[in-house]
């Protein structure tokens, strides 16, 4: 499935090809700190430091201008994170709000916001050096503790790879988090709503995770951790391009919000590409699950483009806007065939139940595909689909698990849909 437009390159694959660039190229004029040359800026949209923005301007009003972004930050705040929020809670259980919130299968399953920041000081994660990294990593932990909200801070080298990737599933982490062993940390709050990464792609990735539509709400969550943190006189900020990111893609709020969205009557269907690119006039865009470059199909988000130039209101509002053109695009798919071809459904998921004993490895897309036809079968009359199952078979998925998983899901989806056809 092709993504519903073009869009700059993700920040990782353009990492990797500039780890092995030399910091230096001839006589050409690099970054006096991270030495990362402009023509890269301008090419790629990455940079080394909060420097480069300083020393090469025209590189980075390059890039923006190349990609038809604002060439400053402008905007004012979303109203609600104008009022400090309360420190949320501790909570014993072990998984997320969002995904004990749902309640069966729905369209909309949860909304994310997410604040980049880096600490001015320290060159950015890709190019900065073991001490740094560890420099920044210690400061950030020592700011959740000393913070009014309750944080449980996870350095990665402390955790098992089952334990990295069960916040991956959980979506409070990130693969790049999961991957970095050494330097990474995730830091918790106690509902497992908030979530901080610790030198992923920015020195702190600040993120709310809740149910359902509620991307203002998530704005307003992130913003009161972020502010809890009380790092703000340590953190990068141009008055020209707002808050610093190693991808030019992320400055101005450094912010992010997506809606997750399963569709699988679209994409049944036939309309889903089509509806992506009406959906693209409302200002969102189509991501797979995991950001650029991850697989988008009837699971993916609708996040906002930049945060450069725009209200934080404004952003919120194009991926809420843009989220719910979709979802009603999808319930009418649904009604439709629902409508015309429940038979075919029913026996569908029957079909699937009696493959899935044959079955010794799934890979994720499988997965994904008996998740759709179960959830469509079940809305005709086929089984008993619970909200706690359907749960356990959207984790099932795993799309970005570090290891090949294909023998575990298989297990578990058959498990899982055997007890959906005995009711």
């Amino acid at each position: 499935m092709r993504f519903a437009r073009d869009e700059p390159a993700s920040v990782a694959g353009v990492l990797q090809r500039l780890s092995a660039v030399p910091e230096t190229a001839g006589d050409a004029v690099t970054c006096p700190r991270c030495a990362q040359e402009p023509a890269l800026i301008a090419q790629q949209g990455v940079a080394g430091c909060a420097d480069c923005y300083r020393v090469f301007p025209q590189a980075v009003d390059g890039w923006l201008t190349r990609w038809s972004l604002p060439l400053r930050h402008s905007g004012e705040p979303l109203p609600d994170v104008l009022q400090p929020l309360a420190a949320q809670p501790p909570s014993s259980h072990p998984g997320a709000s969002w995904l004990d919130a749902l309640q069966r299968p729905q369209i909309i399953i949860s909304s994310r916001a997410r604040y980049a920041r880096n600490l001015r000081w320290a060159r950015f994660p890709w190019r900065a050096d073991s001490m740094e990294l560890e420099q920044v990593r210690r400061r950030v932990e020592e700011a959740a503790r000393a913070s009014r909200w309750h944080f449980d801070i996870l350095p990665t080298n402390r955790m098992k790879p089952s334990e990295r990737q069960r916040w991956v599933d959980l979506r409070l982490a990130s693969p790049q988090l999961r991957d970095n062993t050494r330097y990474g940390a995730l830091i918790v709050d106690g509902t497992r709503t908030v979530s901080v990464l610790v030198n992923e792609e920015d020195h702190l990735r600040v993120q709310a995770v809740l149910p359902g539509l509620q991307v203002r709400e998530s704005v307003a969550l992130a913003h009161g951790a972020l502010e809890a943190l009380a790092l703000q006189e340590e953190l990068a900020f141009s008055d020209n391009y707002g808050w610093l990111t190693a991808s030019i893609l992320n400055i101005g709020w450094g912010l992010r919000t997506s809606v997750m969205m399963h569709t699988p009557a679209l994409e049944r269907t036939g309309q889903i590409q089509s509806v992506w690119d009406a959906a693209m006039e409302l200002g969102g865009t189509i991501r797979g699950l995991y950001g650029e470059g991850t697989p988008a199909s009837a699971l993916f988000q609708v996040s906002n483009v930049h945060s450069i130039g725009l209200d934080e209101a404004t952003i919120a509002a194009q991926v809420s806007g843009t989220a719910q053109f979709i979802a009603q695009a999808e319930q009418r798919a649904r009604e439709q065939l629902l409508e015309q071809h429940a038979e075919q459904l029913r026996n569908e998921a029957e079909r699937v139940y009696h493959n899935l004993g044959k079955e010794r490895t799934l890979r994720a897309v499988s997965a994904l595909q008996m998740l759709s036809t179960i959830s469509l079968a079940c809305a005709a009359g086929w089984g008993n689909l619970s909200a706690e199952i359907w749960k356990e078979m959207l984790m099932a998925v795993r799309w970005e698990a570090q290891y090949d998983d294909a023998e575990w899901r298989a297990i578990r989806m058959r498990t899982l849909v055997r007890q959906v056809r005995n009711g």
